[in-house]
């Protein structure tokens, strides 16, 4: 698959000191790779490819492990990017692309007119992808139908750092982000407006789970403003956080410990990632027992949530819930009332495990406690959190 290289004609206005001349002019090689993630939902917009939608993997559904392997995508060629489709949204992409790396925030609101975000933001496990999908099934979208990639984590990979090392080459993941962040605009509104309704204030909504929105989020609400996304933020105890984690990832480790060594899944990869982050090396997470592991992961995505600029500037696009059935029920009833659907919502399945771990219970009181603090010291309020 090809990658881009855009030459782009810079302008740097100014005076020039040493000659007093003004503007100067540079021309400049940018590299760009086009994530495989956009490469297959073009593909299947384009009737090439179907395994990421065809309905036989449902990434919502609450008791499946993290073990799954999403459909290979199949070798593709520079044909794909040969279709008038292609041709118009490689266009659309390359215009959205220079319009953030130059701030252009009005140009890309204005692009995105007659659509509007769901955005779905939440420590893993705590409810994230059953909203996801009820907020698709209150716009009549099967929501199997959707590639997982689309309207679930992983893409786009907003990274914490500019810069990272994959294997031996360095990687900017500044670019990177901002490439995707591109591509996921584009390909989110020429996929939906294909496929859905205007809701009751005439705009196309698109679902989106999206945890790794935090790392930005005040960025993404000046780019967006007020009118054009939603947040849904989900909070849920770390003790029942902890315990379904393990269960979707294997069970719960020999010995009760993290497995460090071995991360199971994409969750207890990213958990290892926040401890590293924090100065741990894997051989000191490895010896913490695994709701260690996954409380002070909790810690670190809450603290960064209060301080992350979501809750900024107009904060009514801002809901918060706490994972639970009836709290969970009574928003998406509205979100169906607005879709004009008359159906309901399917129940939220919860447990209540967390007496199975007496040892871990004060600990969770404790942490839940410590940011309730916190977030009030900041002038924010998190929600009571009962350990289902």
């Amino acid at each position: 698959m090809m990658d881009w290289n855009w030459c782009l004609r810079m302008m740097i206005f100014g005076v020039c000191q040493a000659s007093g001349k003004m503007p100067i002019e540079f021309s400049t090689n940018i590299k760009l790779r086009l994530s495989c993630w956009f490469n297959g939902i073009l593909a299947e917009m384009n009737g090439i490819f179907t395994g990421w939608s065809d309905g036989s993997y449902d990434w919502a559904f609450q008791l499946h492990d993290f073990l799954h392997s999403p459909v290979e995508l199949p070798t593709l060629d520079d044909d794909l990017f040969k279709t008038a489709l292609s041709k118009r949204i490689l266009d659309e992409l390359l215009e959205i692309y220079l319009c953030l790396i130059s701030g252009e925030h009005k140009s890309i609101q204005d692009y995105l007119t007659g659509v509007k975000f769901a955005f779905v933001i939440g420590y893993p496990r705590s409810g994230g992808s059953y909203l996801t999908k009820e907020l698709f099934r209150s716009i009549g979208i099967d929501h199997r139908r959707i590639s997982e990639a689309l309207a679930h984590d992983g893409f786009p990979d907003i990274g914490e750092n500019w810069f990272e090392s994959k294997s031996t080459e360095p990687y900017y993941y500044l670019q990177e982000s901002m490439l995707q962040i591109a591509e996921f605009l584009v390909l989110s509104k020429n996929y939906f407006i294909e496929r859905s309704r205007p809701d009751q204030s005439g705009k196309i909504i698109i679902p989106k789970k999206m945890h790794k929105l935090i790392n930005w989020a005040g960025s993404f609400r000046s780019l967006l403003g007020g009118d054009l996304a939603d947040y849904i933020v989900t909070i849920r105890n770390p003790l029942p956080t902890a315990i379904s984690i393990y269960e979707k990832s294997g069970g719960m480790p020999a010995g009760g410990k993290f497995p460090a060594a071995r991360p199971r899944s994409a969750i207890e990869r990213w958990i290892l990632n926040d401890l590293n982050a924090l100065g741990f090396s894997d051989s000191r997470a490895a010896a913490l027992d695994y709701f260690g592991a996954v409380q002070i992961s909790w810690t670190r995505f809450h603290l960064k949530m209060a301080s992350s600029g979501l809750f900024s500037d107009n904060a009514n696009n801002v809901t918060t819930l706490p994972y639970d059935p009836v709290r969970y029920q009574e928003f998406l009833l509205g979100r169906y009332a607005e879709a004009d659907n008359p159906n309901k919502p399917e129940p939220l399945l919860v447990h209540d495990k967390y007496r199975e771990f007496p040892q871990w219970l004060d600990r969770a009181d404790a942490a839940i406690a410590s940011m309730q603090s916190i977030w009030c010291d900041l002038g924010l309020r998190l929600p009571t959190l009962t350990p289902v």
